[in-house]
């Protein structure tokens, strides 16, 4: 697997390219069919963390971990 805007797209997320807040690049990347809000609506940055419990649990699983208290607390890029 890997770390591509394509990856994520396949697995049927919306991603994309952007920087975090070092300036460094990162996907984004958010969940048009999430039942919660902040997953439909909101960017997440997928960091090294996301990527590598996605390599264990797949795409969408760490994608509904990262993002599971987005709601509640959250923490700039």
């Amino acid at each position: 697997m890997e770390y591509t805007v394509k990856t994520f797209r396949a697995a049927g997320l919306e991603a994309k390219w952007g920087r975090n807040s070092n300036g460094a690049p990162i996907i984004f990347a958010r969940d048009p069919q999430a039942k919660y809000p902040h997953q439909r609506e909101s960017w997440w940055a997928m960091d090294a963390g996301v990527w590598k419990q996605a390599e264990q649990i797949g795409l969408r699983g760490a994608f509904d971990n990262a993002t599971l208290l987005g709601d509640v607390f959250s923490v700039p890029a």
